[in-house]
């Protein structure tokens, strides 16, 4: 198409219109044994998903599906990790090579509660099973289960997790939950499934109540729908998709993955819709439900892409990634998203497979939008910066809350700035002088300033904004943040954070090891703690009753450019700072109270105040300040409520037929 011209795609007006990945088969159900059917399906035929009138089915697994708390039930704990030297009682012609790393082996299972049924085939399983640390899960396909020893040994997979900084950033032990699928001898449950390949069977486990005589039954074929297949020199260009429910692509997660920055991420470079080499061009009110893998995948060059006014539902990996190639901006070469948007969309319940995953991903691109999205029932984060490569990016009236449900460390908006800048000595070393990074390098990566402004973060758990390793030239205002652990910038530089609103967090704001003359401004901001709330687990006694924390400042400079003009309060508390000066070389921390004058009197907020900010109506949602507010008086300033989320544009189609959105979660105009 042309500018004046545009070819559109869409949906005629009142009809509905579903681009499938999959196939629906022909059944003949014959009654199997214990509720199970089972039907013959097509030679060669393989899936790993299975939808019955329009609903993803559970895969046969153990132990059964329990989504009653989201990460936690449903899984196993695993007793530790196989070492290092444990004999590989299911070696094969790979067995003599050797691996970079410490790759994981495999994990040891308690046998108390662990099936107790054998599988014919543990070969033909797949695990899912959380990294150590929470960062995201992992899938492997089996090697074999050793009983003798309780080890269950990894074949293919664990790809999911990138941090090429870590040896072994997927590293699995005591701590991590799993389940295992695939397993016949496991189909012991309504709605799952199991295919046998061998016999071409497939065996289903209905629900009470479903006439399998006239069910819908789906399997998945495809990953991509639709591919925007266009070069830097020849781009297609001026194409909308309008109005279309999309469905039914393969799950991804054991494809290849690229680790595309230093950030922890590794992604699949796919999608239900993928994008490369556009302009202009636009995917406009659709539905992306219960997708294989991601649903939309923006990828290298692309110029002007838009998503807007879309809901994303049940989607295995993330809903929106805009992703550039570092290697491939050499000379001309601009293998990067620029200017692209995802604005207006509903997103939830995501991250059915990947839990390392976002509603809109950033990673090596330029001057992206990502604005007035509700984002919310999401393992991971809501939206996610992996770099600062290049900046530019505008970040304003998202309305997130139920994020971060089942990993940890991290928060709805999170970003990473491990660029060429970033140093691993002086971010996760014992930090000494000597090992202090100045901050001027940033800037060449970091080339336009981030803005993050007018957001909602409404939070149970997780840093509401989470600034991480290296993440520099942000400008955060206007942004309010309910529960969770309110704002963390890790050591970065030209960070100007002001005029936001921290409400009754569950930990304070957090300067987390702070680069040498790092510009960093601090003002402005409204902090109140629930005094009730300002707890931290057994072994980390200097933590509670604080407002601010500073964990191993600048040990040449200034710690900031500017901390002051801030509004601190909570009910029956007072203010306090806690300072951990430096890490030792042996790791010990030395943390040091300081009440408000004793931080004035290093030289940081000597014009703010322990006082209450007078809302007008918190519990409403209305965060102005009364016209006597002390907050006034020190240069706070009122900004427009309710505008986060939703606007009156979003397709009306698809909040009907959307239960969760009840009452409407929209933008007032």
């Amino acid at each position: 198409g042309t500018a004046n011209t545009p070819v559109i795609y869409a949906a005629r007006p009142g009809e509905t219109v579903v681009l499938s990945g999959g196939r629906a088969l022909s059944c003949n159900w014959t009654a199997y044994k214990g509720g199970i059917m089972k039907t013959p399906v097509p030679s060669g035929l393989d899936f790993t998903q299975l939808f019955v009138n329009g609903k993803r089915q559970i895969r046969a697994r153990y132990p059964n599906y329990d989504p009653s708390q989201p990460g936690k039930s449903g899984y196993l704990q695993a007793a530790g990790p196989i070492p290092q030297d444990a004999q590989d009682p299911f070696a094969g012609p790979d067995a003599d090579m050797t691996f970079s790393g410490e790759a994981p082996r495999g994990v040891q299972f308690d046998p108390a509660t662990f099936t107790n049924k054998r599988w014919a085939h543990p070969e033909e399983a797949e695990i899912h099973i959380f990294q150590e640390a929470y960062w995201g899960n992992l899938q492997w396909r089996l090697k074999g289960i050793d009983h003798e020893t309780h080890s269950i040994w990894f074949g293919e997979g664990g790809q999911q997790i990138g941090a090429k900084w870590d040896k072994n950033p997927a590293r699995v032990g005591s701590r991590s939950r799993y389940f295992i699928e695939n397993v016949f001898e496991e189909l012991d449950s309504p709605e799952e499934w199991f295919l046998d390949k061998r016999t071409n069977i497939l065996y289903y486990y209905p629900e009470p109540g479903i006439d399998l005589k006239t069910a819908l039954v789906e399997v998945p074929r495809l990953e991509h729908i639709i591919h925007f297949a266009g070069t830097q020199a020849e781009p297609v260009k001026n194409i909308t998709i309008k109005g279309i429910r999309f469905a039914h692509t393969l799950s991804t997660y054991m494809c290849r993955y690229d680790v595309p920055s230093l950030s922890d991420w590794s992604i699949h470079r796919g999608g239900a819709v993928f994008a490369e080499g556009t302009r202009q061009c636009s995917i406009q009110d659709c539905w992306f439900d219960a997708v294989g893998g991601n649903a939309v995948f923006v990828n290298n060059y692309n110029r002007e892409f838009s998503v807007t006014g879309c809901k994303f539902t049940e989607t295995g990996d993330s809903a929106m990634c805009f992703v550039g190639d570092l290697a491939q901006t050499n000379g001309a070469q601009r293998a990067f998203p620029y200017e692209c948007q995802a604005s207006n969309n509903l997103v939830h319940d995501c991250g059915v497979y990947g839990k390392q995953i976002a509603g809109v991903y950033i990673s090596r691109a330029k001057r992206i939008t990502a604005s007035h999205n509700l984002i919310y029932n999401m393992p991971r984060a809501a939206i996610c910066i992996g770099d600062s490569t290049w900046g530019g990016h505008v970040i304003e009236f998202n309305h997130t809350h139920d994020t971060v449900l089942e990993t940890s460390d991290h928060g709805p908006f999170n970003a990473w700035g491990r660029d060429r800048a970033w140093s691993l000595a002086q971010s996760h070393g014992p930090y000494t002088a000597d090992r202090g990074i100045d901050a001027y390098d940033v800037l060449v990566d970091a080339m336009e300033s981030v803005i993050v402004r007018n957001n909602f973060f409404d939070e149970k758990s997780g840093w509401g904004l989470d600034l991480d390793d290296g993440a520099s030239n942000y400008k955060i205002y206007n942004n309010i943040s309910i529960g969770g652990v309110s704002f963390k910038w890790r050591e970065g530089a030209y960070r100007e954070v002001h005029n936001n609103i921290w409400y009754k967090s569950r930990v304070a704001p957090c300067f987390h090891v702070g680069n040498n003359y790092n510009h960093d401004r601090y003002y402005n901001n409204i902090t109140v703690m629930d005094s009730s709330d300002m707890q931290w687990p057994a072994g980390w006694p200097w933590w509670p009753q604080m407002f601010l924390s500073v964990i191993a400042p600048p040990a040449v400079g200034p710690w900031f450019d500017e901390v002051d003009h801030n509004v601190f309060y909570a009910e029956n508390g007072e203010f306090q700072v806690v300072v951990d000066q430096l890490r030792s070389e042996g790791g010990k921390q030395n943390p040091r109270r300081y009440k408000l004058a004793e931080w004035q009197a290093l030289g940081w907020d000597k014009n703010s105040l322990f006082a209450d900010p007078l809302f007008i109506d918190p519990a409403n949602r209305d965060f102005r300040v009364r016209p006597e507010s002390p907050a006034l008086k020190l240069g706070f300033a009122n900004f427009e409520m309710g505008r986060w989320g939703l606007t009156e544009e979003f397709p009306e189609k698809w909040l009907s037929e959307d239960p969760s959105v009840a009452p409407r979660r929209r933008s007032q105009k």
